[in-house]
């Protein structure tokens, strides 16, 4: 690339590479042709596993983080890729079952093998991959939507890493909202799996108040009316949803038809417009919730507008598209540092390409990162989704924001720093 060419000549090259390459990948999960594998030395082809729920409770977010992959696999390779390889991916149904997904991993790294893993969304499904397939076979694996706080206690020799903050914040944030509300009682009703129980049991050791309650529930279920009867036995002022958006739309439409009372706290997960569509503006007016707060810079902005060029049809967008691509460029970004795509040699640089110091590196410039690497300066990656700073568990920190239901709109009412809640 000419350093004389303009800024906007170089950004209309990266887009058409971005956009050739995501059309030369296959759209559907397991479809994927198998390459020739690469080795280290450079010219090959790295096979890098992604699985993620296409079925299931969470299949919304299937094909969004699909496409911020294939971007960021697209920005990668117009660059010469890792270590001088191309990165192949191979996208697997996770659905929301720990089976499913282990099953998955389990194909990607014992028939595909892969170098490095990625997914899922639900944390349990996440823990089960980790716990019986990534972790024992040395691979290294990027979690960019799981949120658990067990997945900070996995005794993974640090190959398990994630993009998304620990729901540990997002459990401290909900229980503050209710006591905002003075709120002088609130239960917890959470998907019956790591991510729900673990964000229960930190919203109950955070709110000041008497938690009346905590009840589980499976999801897919046609009916959560017994789950209703006892989570309001005590009329609870508040009750924090810890669940996902299938099941969370029947739950929220049988609390109004039952005139249970009181008012919810929704986690992240079920703060979408398709579920304010599914329940209804007059039911969810006034509802709260808590989300990572959204990066404001031009990276994120350039990302988006990206993403809606390369992905013209795209009927969902979410956060975890943003997520996904910063998942892939710190991988790829540390690979390179390493001169190696063996995960024993790319972990020992996850940290140091993605933490300061060391040079900016953003959003399409993974390009710029290699050069840099390649002149032996340290980089310090942060993308679209924001600052990719790994402690020493293998997460992220992030800003979260309070937002309320009004007139159909989540709407932004309160930022609580990250150094608030840790």
């Amino acid at each position: 690339m000419s350093q004389n060419d303009s800024f906007g000549e170089r950004l209309k090259r990266r887009r058409f590479l971005r956009a050739a390459g995501a059309l030369g990948v296959a759209g559907t999960a397991g479809c994927l042709e198998d390459l020739q594998g690469g080795g280290d030395d450079g010219g090959g082809t790295v096979d890098v596993g992604v699985v993620i729920p296409y079925s299931g409770d969470l299949n919304d977010f299937g094909g969004p983080m699909q496409n911020g992959f294939e971007m960021a696999k697209a920005d990668i390779n117009a660059a010469g890729g890792p270590a001088g390889n191309d990165v192949e991916l191979h996208f697997e149904d996770s659905n929301s079952a720990s089976t499913q997904g282990v099953n998955a991993a389990n194909k990607l790294v014992d028939t595909t093998g892969v170098d490095a893993l990625f997914g899922a969304v639900s944390s349990g499904v996440t823990i089960s991959i980790a716990e019986s397939v990534t972790i024992s076979n040395e691979v290294l694996h990027v979690t960019p939507a799981s949120s658990s706080p067990v997945i900070s206690t996995l005794d993974d020799d640090d190959y398990v890493w994630r993009t998304r903050t620990n729901d540990r914040f997002v459990a401290k944030v909900m229980s503050r909202i209710a006591q905002n509300n003075d709120a002088d009682s609130a239960a917890v009703l959470y998907v019956n799996n790591d991510f729900g129980s673990a964000l229960a049991d930190v919203f109950e050791e955070s709110f000041d108040g008497e938690v009346t309650a905590k009840v589980g529930y499976e999801s897919g279920e046609s009916s959560y009316q017994q789950s209703l009867d006892q989570l309001y036995e005590d009329d609870p002022d508040f009750v924090a949803l810890a669940g996902y958006p299938e099941s969370g739309t029947t739950i929220l439409s049988q609390w109004f038809e039952g005139g249970y009372g009181g008012n919810w706290i929704l986690h992240t997960s079920l703060l979408s417009d398709e579920v304010i569509e599914n329940v209804g503006e007059e039911v969810m007016n006034g509802m709260y919730g808590v989300r990572t707060k959204p990066p404001s810079g031009g990276d994120t902005e350039s990302f988006v507008s990206d993403y809606e060029e390369a992905n013209p049809d795209a009927q969902l967008f979410s956060p975890y598209s943003w997520n996904s691509y910063d998942a892939l460029v710190s991988w790829a970004l540390a690979a390179h540092a390493a001169d190696s795509t063996d995960s024993s040699d790319v972990k020992e640089q996850m940290r140091e390409t993605s933490n300061p110091p060391g040079d900016d590196v953003g959003y399409d410039e993974f390009g710029d990162g290699v050069d840099l690497l390649d002149d032996g300066e340290a980089v310090n990656y942060a993308g679209p989704s924001g600052s990719v700073d790994y402690d020493e568990n293998g997460d992220v920190a992030s800003d979260m924001v309070v937002v309320e239901v009004v007139d159909g709109e989540f709407q932004d009412q309160e930022t609580i720093p990250a150094s608030d809640l840790v």
